[in-house]
């Protein structure tokens, strides 16, 4: 699987990972300035118009992709506060390992034969923020590989594609520290053994992105990247008659005798058995770190049709297994705080939305206590991204660190209304499709997950083209 595009060397900028230009085979042609920019000229240009014009495609699709999706990851990573070189080093690489994998756009009907319901409109790619307790961001990218014969009956699943990316990745050494240990594991336990005896329903479409049951991320962390895989159990749970969170124990306990003790994982497994009866939490991603199992987080991500202030609490010391005073009095009052100004302390859902159970992600380490986080899905309580915006600005002004999220958040804001423009954030709701938090020893871990909407942009406006016709 070789990439489709090849850039010459960012300029005047050293990157972490090495990429070759030997790395592509299939190439059209590398586009080259007849006249030399100067080095003043190229300062002032950004990282994102340099490698614009410097990356040869050589699908129309890939260059759509770049041009939809890679400008909106520009100008996160500038808001951010990520310095030139490590924009080059991110956008290059989401540019020649990413951008190839997004699959086909669609026709001129607006037909595409393969969705992701990764995200509410169906784009196959999200973009995350973190919000720095030092005023800067940390960006993320996660994303669907679609096969190029993705939802026909040669690959009605999308079975293979993100293996394919994954053994790429492995092969050419594009990331420092990938070890495939656990996803050879998990990958034969998690997912299931023959999709011929998997029958599709609604509901398992719904929640598996891709319908195959795996997505990655690239975690644009900055002490390096790492790259996670998102597996859902629903497929194997169909095929075994079991529940999600039963393929999902058995996974876990099936590792090594050592890895799986040095996990301590027995506290929160009894615990979501419980929370299944008393909250009906169900099990709907597993996703683990592709590193050494000796560094690499478990996360099981639940969520249950409650939103009560006694759901959270009990959630977060996983039914009073888990004690929490090790976070200050102000963490516990932030994690209140932010549940409450996002949800409320409604017993009841809004009818007919979905995706809007408020849910946890639990993560395991070796050696490290088991942590719950927070995932909210803000289009079942705000009218649209302007309100989520409000609130995210109304949590962090009254937050002991305010000088220094304060500003962060005008650089979220600026970088939001460049990209989809305020009219957009005030028509929609599906651009913050999750908005998450963790307790840190005195203040809160803050993570909103964002869709580029890009199917969603491109359906209307062929509706206004139509209209104009």
């Amino acid at each position: 699987m070789a990439p489709s595009a090849i850039p010459l060397e960012a300029p005047n900028e050293h990157t972490h990972n090495h990429i070759s230009p030997n790395d592509s085979g299939v190439v059209n042609a590398l586009k080259r300035k007849t006249v030399e920019p100067t080095r003043t000229e190229i300062a002032a240009q950004r990282p994102f118009d340099i490698i614009s014009s410097t990356v040869s495609f050589r699908k129309p699709e890939h260059q759509f992709w770049w041009d939809k999706t890679g400008s909106q990851l520009a100008e996160l990573l500038e808001y951010a506060g990520y310095a030139k070189a490590e924009q080059y080093n991110e956008l290059l690489f989401f540019a020649i390992h990413i951008v190839p994998e997004l699959g086909p756009t669609p026709d001129e009907s607006g037909y595409l034969r393969w969705k992701s319901p990764q995200t509410p409109d169906g784009t196959p790619l999200d973009l995350s923020w973190e919000w720095g307790h030092q005023g800067k961001g940390v960006i993320r990218t996660s994303f669907e590989p679609i096969g190029p014969l993705a939802g026909t009956k040669a690959d009605p699943f999308n079975r293979f594609e993100t293996d394919a990316w994954i053994k790429h990745l492995d092969s050419q050494g594009l990331v420092t520290g990938l070890d495939l240990e656990w996803y050879n594991h998990f990958m034969a336990t998690v997912l299931p053994s023959e999709l011929k005896r998997v029958k599709m329903t609604e509901k398992l479409n719904f929640e598996l992105a891709p319908v195959a049951g795996t997505f990655v991320t690239r975690d644009i962390d900055r002490n390096g990247p790492i790259i996670k895989l998102y597996i859902f159990p629903g497929l194997r749970a169909q095929e075994l008659g079991v529940s999600n969170l039963e393929v999902v124990v058995r996974a876990i306990r099936s590792l090594p005798s050592e890895q799986y003790a040095s996990l301590r994982c027995e506290p929160m497994l009894e615990y979501l058995h419980e929370a299944a009866m008393k909250w009906k939490m169900d099990v709907g991603i597993f996703s683990f770190d592709l590193i050494s199992p000796q560094q690499s987080r478990i996360k099981i991500y639940t969520r249950a049709p409650n939103t009560t202030v006694d759901y959270l609490m009990d959630a977060l010391t996983l039914g009073g297994r888990y004690s929490l005073s090790m976070y200050s009095e102000e963490a516990i009052a932030d994690v209140k705080d932010f549940w409450r100004i996002f949800i409320g302390d409604a017993h009841e859902l809004p009818a007919g939305v979905e995706r809007a159970g408020p849910g946890f992600y639990f993560t395991v380490k070796a050696g490290k206590p088991t942590t719950p986080k927070v995932y909210i899905s803000p289009a079942a309580f705000c009218k649209n991204d302007a309100e989520v915006l409000r609130r995210l600005r109304q949590y962090f002004s009254t937050r002991k660190n305010a000088d220094k999220m304060l500003p962060q958040m005008d650089n979220y804001e600026r970088a939001l209304q460049k990209i989809y423009g305020n009219d957009f954030l005030e028509s929609t709701g599906d651009i913050h499709f999750y908005v998450s938090c963790a307790l840190a020893k005195d203040q809160l871990r803050v993570v909103t997950y964002l869709c580029p909407q890009t199917l969603a942009r491109e359906e209307e406006a062929r509706k206004q083209q139509r209209l104009l016709e």
